[in-house]
C-alpha cells in the first residue's frame, strides 16, 4: 500500500513539476518579454496561449470570413502604427509596419532564420532559403548566372506547352479545386525549369515525380502544423512519419542524381552552345556553375538537387496558390485583359518576354492580384542573435522579428481605397514613386526571391493561355472565405468550368 501511494505521489510531483514547466515557458517568460517591449511603446501586444495571433485569424474568420480581416484593416484603424508584438507557442514576435524601421531591418545583419516551423523543412531540403551568410551569398551569386532572360525567354513555349496539355483535361469541364490544378501546372513548370523534359515517364511508387515530391511536400507540412510540435517541438522528427518521408525523399534524389550526372557526363561544350532551347542545368553547366565537386564558383549535384526540391516547395505553396487565385479574379473580372490578349498576342510567335512587356494591363492585373490576395502574409520570421536596436525599439537577443507585409498592402496612405480589386491603380500613376517596402510580395533584400521574375512570368502566360482558350465561369453559389493553414487560402475550394472557345 505505502508503495502505491509512493508511486502516486511521484506521479502527483511529476505531473506538477511538468504543469510549472509548461507554465513557466508558455505564460511567465512569454508575457514577461511581451510586457518589456509594450513598456517600450509597442501598444499594439496580443498574447493567447500557445497559437498566439493565430486566434484572431480563426476570431476573424468566423467574424467575417477572412482570417487576415483583423491584419488589413490594421493600419486603416490605426494610421500611426509602427509595430505589434505577438507570441507563437512560447515565441515572442515584433512586426513591423514603419517603411524607416523596415529599411534598417532588412540592413540588419545580427538576424538568423527562425528554427521554429522552419527547422522541419530542413529536415528534407537544404536549398537558398534556408541559408545563411557567406553560404547564400555564394550560392545566390551561382545560381543568378543561370536565372537570367535567356532562361525566362526560352521557357516561354514550355510554359505554353504545359498549359496546353492540361487544357486537353478540363476542356468544357467543371474543375472543382482551381488551387490544385495551379499547384499541378506550377510543379510541373519547375521540373521543366531545372530538367527540361528529363523525367517525362519516370515513376516513383506508382506516381509521376512530380506528384510524389508533391506528396512528400504536403506530408511535411501537416507534420509542421501539428499540435504535437507545437507543444514538443523537433523532439517529434524522431517518430512518426518524419523516418517514412527521409527515406522516400532519398531514393527519389537518388534518381534526380544519375539523371543529372547523366547529364553532364554526356553534354558537349560546344554543341551545348548552338542548344536553342537550354534550361537551368543547362545554363549551369555552361557557365561551370555546377560540377561534382564543390568550389567557390560551383555547386554539387546534391545541392542542385536541394535547390530543386526547395523551389518545389515554394512554387507549390506560393506560385501554385496564386495561380489558382489568378483564375478566380479572372471569373469576375475578365474584359480588359481579353481586349488586351487580342490586340497583342495575335499569332503564337507573339507570345514573348517583348510582348509580355507591353502589355500594361496584365502587368498590372497580377500586381493587384499580388497586393489584393497575398498568399504570403509574413516572410520567414528572423531571430535576433544578439541584441538589437531597431529605431528608438530595444529588442532582446533571442526574439522574433518580422515584415507585415499585407497590412501595407492595404495601407491607405499607399494604397487608395485598398479594400477595392482595382488593377488600374497600377496605371494611373498614383504608385509611380511607390516605395518597394510598400509593396513586397517577393520579399525584400538580399533574402528576396530568386524566382520571383519566373513566377511572374509563368502566371502572366498562364492567364494569355486560359484567356485565349476558355470562358471561366465560377460557381454561382461559390462563398469565398480565406482561412489560414500555413498560407492564406481559400476555406472552400474554387470551382471553375472551363467553356472552350473553340467550338
Amino acid at each position: 500500500m505505502n508503495i502505491l501511494i509512493q508511486a502516486l505521489l511521484l506521479i502527483a510531483v511529476l505531473l506538477l513539476l511538468m504543469i510549472l514547466f509548461f507554465v513557466n515557458k508558455y505564460y511567465i517568460k512569454t508575457r514577461s518579454l511581451m510586457r518589456y517591449y509594450e513598456n517600450q511603446g509597442i501598444n499594439n501586444s496580443y498574447y493567447f496561449p500557445l497559437v498566439g495571433k493565430y486566434k484572431r485569424m480563426l476570431d476573424s474568420i468566423k467574424e467575417h470570413g477572412d482570417c487576415m480581416h483583423y491584419y488589413k484593416q490594421l493600419l486603416t484603424n490605426q494610421p500611426d502604427c509602427k509595430y505589434t508584438v505577438t507570441n507563437l507557442a512560447h515565441n515572442v514576435c515584433i512586426y513591423f509596419y514603419d517603411l524607416e524601421l523596415l529599411n534598417q531591418l532588412y540592413k540588419c545583419s545580427d538576424l538568423v532564420k527562425h528554427q521554429f516551423g522552419v527547422e522541419i523543412f530542413k529536415q528534407v531540403m537544404a536549398g537558398l532559403v534556408f541559408n545563411e551568410g557567406e553560404e547564400h551569398s555564394r550560392k545566390r551569386k551561382i545560381l543568378s548566372q543561370a536565372f537570367h532572360y535567356q532562361l525566362l525567354q526560352n521557357m516561354i513555349p514550355q510554359l505554353s506547352q504545359i498549359y496546353e496539355e492540361f487544357f486537353e483535361k478540363i476542356r468544357n469541364k467543371r474543375v472543382s479545386d482551381c488551387i490544385m490544378m495551379g499547384q499541378e501546372i506550377v510543379a510541373e513548370s519547375i521540373v521543366r525549369l531545372f530538367f527540361s523534359n528529363s523525367f517525362q515517364g519516370l515513376k516513383f511508387k506508382g506516381k509521376t515525380m512530380t506528384e510524389a515530391v508533391s506528396g512528400i511536400i504536403e506530408r511535411v507540412g501537416s507534420m509542421a502544423k501539428s499540435a504535437s510540435y507545437a507543444l514538443f517541438g523537433k523532439i517529434c522528427f524522431s517518430f512518426g512519419q518524419m523516418a517514412s518521408v527521409k527515406k522516400d525523399l532519398k531514393q527519389i534524389k537518388e534518381i534526380y542524381k544519375e539523371i543529372i550526372t547523366n547529364r553532364i557526363n554526356s553534354t558537349n561544350l560546344e554543341e551545348l552552345q548552338h542548344k536553342k532551347q537550354k534550361d537551368l542545368i543547362d545554363y549551369l553547366i555552361e557557365s561551370k556553375g555546377i560540377s561534382k565537386i564543390e568550389s567557390e564558383e560551383s555547386i554539387t549535384i546534391d545541392q542542385i538537387i536541394e535547390e530543386f526540391v526547395t523551389f518545389q516547395v515554394a512554387g507549390l505553396d506560393s506560385s501554385g496558390h496564386t495561380l489558382g487565385m489568378v483564375l478566380y479574379y479572372l471569373c469576375i473580372f475578365p474584359e480588359k485583359l481579353v481586349e488586351e490578349i487580342e490586340q497583342t498576342i495575335k499569332t503564337p510567335d507573339d507570345l514573348n518576354t517583348e510582348s509580355i512587356k507591353k502589355m500594361k494591363y496584365l502587368g498590372a492585373f497580377v500586381n493587384e492580384v499580388l497586393r489584393y490576395y497575398s498568399v504570403a502574409d509574413q516572410i520567414f520570421p528572423r531571430t535576433c542573435n544578439k541584441d538589437i536596436q531597431i529605431g528608438d525599439l530595444i529588442i532582446k537577443k533571442g526574439t522574433q522579428v518580422n515584415v507585415g507585409i499585407i497590412e501595407n498592402h492595404y495601407n491607405p496612405k499607399y494604397f487608395k481605397d485598398p479594400h477595392q480589386f482595382n488593377p488600374m491603380r497600377w496605371l494611373d500613376g498614383s504608385l509611380d514613386k511607390l516605395n518597394s517596402y510598400a509593396f513586397n510580395p517577393f520579399s525584400s533584400g538580399k533574402h528576396n526571391c530568386i524566382g520571383q521574375h519566373f513566377a511572374q512570368l509563368e502566371i502572366k502566360v498562364g492567364i494569355i493561355k486560359f484567356l485565349q482558350e476558355f470562358d471561366l465561369e465560377l460557381d454561382q453559389d461559390y462563398k469565398f472565405i480565406l482561412k489560414f493553414s500555413f498560407l492564406t487560402e481559400p476555406l472552400n475550394p474554387i470551382p471553375i468550368t472551363f467553356k472552350s472557345k473553340k467550338q
